[in-house]
């Protein structure tokens, strides 16, 4: 009776190391899958280098725990998102200070009541003909005084 029941122990702790690494290895196969994922989609939000993207993939795939640590060290420091919020912020800073016009050729912030822009001499702005504050080059009427800034042309009859 003692050799059938050393028989059902060894089986039972064969079965049960058999389950044991099983379930380690399934656990093992879902992280390295996971962290794939976590990876390709978070350089994804980073970065449209394609091979950034293929790079931090393979590091990932070939390396597993190494490559998420060398992932974390070589992608991007901020995502799409990060960086778009950071530009509104530096945007509304600007606003809040005065400077939110930029040279249309140099991209230059300059100041609204400028007539040529300082880094390239572009001219930005024209002076009204009547009251000489600083308008768009487009327009033809001054909004401040009202007058029209081409003078129509007429033509004299001679006598």
């Amino acid at each position: 009776m003692n050799n059938g029941f050393a028989f059902l122990n060894s089986f039972d702790i064969n079965n049960l190391l058999t389950y044991v690494i099983a379930f380690g290895a399934a656990f093992v196969a879902a992280l390295w899958i996971g962290l794939t994922l976590w990876v390709l989609r978070d350089i994804r939000s980073r970065t449209r280098d394609p091979f950034m993207i293929i790079l931090s993939i393979l590091f990932m795939i070939v390396l597993f725990i190494p490559g998420v640590f060398i992932y974390l060290f070589v992608r991007p420091r901020k995502t799409f998102e990060q960086k778009y919020q950071d530009a509104i912020e530096e945007e509304a800073l600007l606003r809040e200070i005065g400077v939110s016009e930029k040279c249309p050729s140099c991209g230059h912030s300059i100041q609204s009541d400028w007539i040529l822009c300082p880094y390239c001499h572009t001219k930005v702005k024209k002076r009204c003909v009547n009251c000489g504050k600083a308008i768009e080059l487009p327009w033809n009427l001054c909004p401040y005084c009202g007058e029209q800034q081409q003078k129509p042309f007429i033509e004299e009859k001679s006598s």
